[in-house]
């Protein structure tokens, strides 16, 4: 039985090699009868394969016709090549679209000014393809840049020490240098600045420190993604001054002496869905005196704060904020106070460098009355406003707004409700003139609650100018200037004053 199996077999396969030679001497078919051919469903196959890369721009077709129509023969050569033309990449072979060739990373892709004012212009626009931006950032590859400078200003100051009579005018010189190192890589990115400098005025007969008022600065930001859902960032700002300041919230606005200010900051940011992501964030703050004249009103603020964004579109997040916040006084007994604020807003993305951010909502506090012991309670708006908006690749306005308390640092007062915001507009005149125009503004509310002592306003102006010339690699030279003014509605509780503040100076960086 076995053996009539075989020779079935064998008769089988001589009848199927017979029909390939026959069909193989016959040739290919022909044309008209390819049409008709082609008026029937051509048969189905289905292609799987694993993508390994999901940015790599590979395609699969799950289920694709194959090609109808005549076939091409393909002639083998005794060596083994052969006449068929394979398809170039970027076409489709084989139900699979090939990914384009990838340009050398010697020859980047060039283009022109016009088509690069263009895409930037329509990004975040109603007009774009798409609004949702992608400005790159730490899962890029990186690098490390150090550098260091050295500066040295002179200048002249029509009142040194911000009085309302008797002031002392002087001119100065002003000396300082510094170290800023960036280190960027797939995940870790870090910022360090460390600036120090000391001004001399020259005459400083009735001057503290026989006329030196030191300056500085230490800055130490440090992001960390994690996973690509959670990123943790750590970021600490401090400053040492004499020198009122306008634009650091809490900061004084009238000459007190030496200060330090240390602005830190703790935050962990999680993305629980495509579009629901959380900020948790503890900030402490350290206003600290080191020659007050008067009351050492030095204090901490420790706020502890949750955040809620929703992304409502691709450029656009809803935001829902509190915030807890405990005020306390490290020298004097009667100025601590607790403050709840619930806030909602929105980040919203311009263009790839503008940015919007806005909150809106209340803030209530519970303070002690210095001049009773008792508490008492305010309940008030808040608002904080935040724009970067780049006009051109050269031109780029600067806005910040904030209202809500602060601390007075002043006898008989624990707090003030204070309006502050600054407005810097910048643009760079060709490659090395550079300028800004500058003007900040602070209206003060110092009304105690729950007490008798008088009710009072100032308000506090400061615009100026700075430009600054590029001369080549490493030396640059720079002039400025800046008016500064104080106004009270009451002169018998604060009296007015002004200054005009210009220097000339010179910078080397390495």
């Amino acid at each position: 039985m076995s053996l009539h199996r075989s020779i079935l077999l064998i008769a089988v396969l001589s009848v199927a090699a017979g029909s390939f030679s026959a069909l193989a001497e016959e040739g290919p078919p022909a044309a008209e009868n390819s049409a008709s051919e082609a008026e029937v469903e051509s048969p189905q196959f289905r292609m799987t394969y694993p993508v390994r890369d999901s940015a790599s721009g590979q395609t699969f077709t799950e289920q694709a016709p194959t090609t109808s129509g005549p076939v091409e023969t393909t002639t083998v050569g005794q060596d083994g090549t052969s006449d068929l033309a394979l398809p170039e990449l970027g076409e489709t072979a084989f139900g699979v679209e090939q990914p384009p060739p990838a340009s050398p990373a010697s020859e980047p892709e060039v283009i022109t000014e016009a088509e690069a004012e263009a895409a930037f212009e329509t990004v975040g626009t109603a007009g774009s393809e798409t609004q949702e931006v992608d400005a790159g950032g730490r899962f890029d590859s990186g690098g490390i840049e150090f550098r260091y400078s050295f500066t040295v200003q002179q200048g002249y100051n029509s009142n040194v020490t911000y009085a309302p009579d008797n002031v002392v005018e002087s001119l100065y010189t002003d000396i300082g240098g510094g170290v800023n190192l960036v280190i960027g890589g797939s995940r870790l990115d870090l910022v360090f600045g460390f600036d120090l400098g000391a001004a001399y005025y020259y005459n400083n007969s009735q001057l503290q420190n026989g006329g030196i008022f030191p300056n500085g600065a230490l800055i130490l930001d440090v992001d960390y993604a994690v996973t690509e859902r959670l990123d943790l960032s750590f970021n600490s700002n401090t400053t040492l001054s004499s020198q009122p300041s306008l634009t650091i919230v809490g900061a004084p606005n009238n000459f007190i002496g030496n200060y330090v200010i240390n602005n830190t900051s703790f935050n962990a940011s999680y993305r629980w869905l495509p579009k629901l992501e959380t900020i948790t964030s503890y900030s402490p703050t350290i206003y600290y005196y080191l020659q007050p004249l008067g009351q050492n009103f030095s204090y901490v603020d420790n706020t502890f704060d949750q955040q809620f964004l929703y992304l409502w579109k691709p450029s656009t997040s809803l935001v829902f904020e509190y915030r807890f916040d405990t005020r306390t006084f490290l020298e004097v007994d009667g100025y601590d106070s607790v403050g709840n604020f619930l806030l909602f807003g929105f980040n919203h993305t311009l263009n790839p460098r503008s940015v919007l951010n806005l909150r809106l909502g209340a803030e209530q506090r519970f303070s002690q009355v210095p001049s009773t012991g008792e508490t008492s309670t305010y309940l008030g708006p808040f608002g904080q406003l935040e724009l970067n908006y780049s006009l051109r690749p050269r031109t780029i306005v600067t806005l910040t707004a904030r209202y809500g308390t602060t601390a007075a640092s002043q006898q008989g007062y624990t707090q003030d409700q204070q309006f502050l915001s600054g407005l810097t507009f910048s643009h760079a005149f060709g490659r090395r003139l550079t300028g800004s125009l500058f003007f900040n503004y602070q209206n003060n509310l110092y009304d105690q609650p729950d007490s008798t002592i008088p009710t009072y306003r100032t308000e506090v102006f400061n615009p100026g100018l700075n430009l600054n010339f590029i001369v080549n690699q490493v030396w640059s030279l720079n002039i400025g200037g800046s008016l500064f003014g104080l106004y009270s509605s009451d002169q018998n509780l604060r009296d007015d004053y002004s200054q005009n503040r210009f220097f000339l100076g010179t910078t080397f960086s390495f």
